[in-house]
């Protein structure tokens, strides 16, 4: 018989650990995105910034992530 109760265990502690990560990641991005936004002197990189802190902020939702 297989003991699947400390594997739930670690599973649930695991999910905790990735949730709690996902407010530091949100915190992360947007401040990258605000300081990416606050670039007046080129928009051309300005938009590249913020186009590409959208793009990992969506590829960070695809893997689970509540960002």
């Amino acid at each position: 018989m297989v003991d699947t109760e400390a594997y739930d265990e670690g599973l649930v502690e695991a999910r905790a650990d990735f949730t709690a990560n996902d407010f530091r990641i949100k915190r992360a991005l947007d401040s990258m995105f605000r300081s990416a936004a606050a670039i007046k002197d080129d928009a051309i990189i300005s938009e590249d910034l913020m186009a590409r802190i959208r793009s990992l902020r969506h590829l960070l939702k695809e893997v689970g992530h509540a960002v």
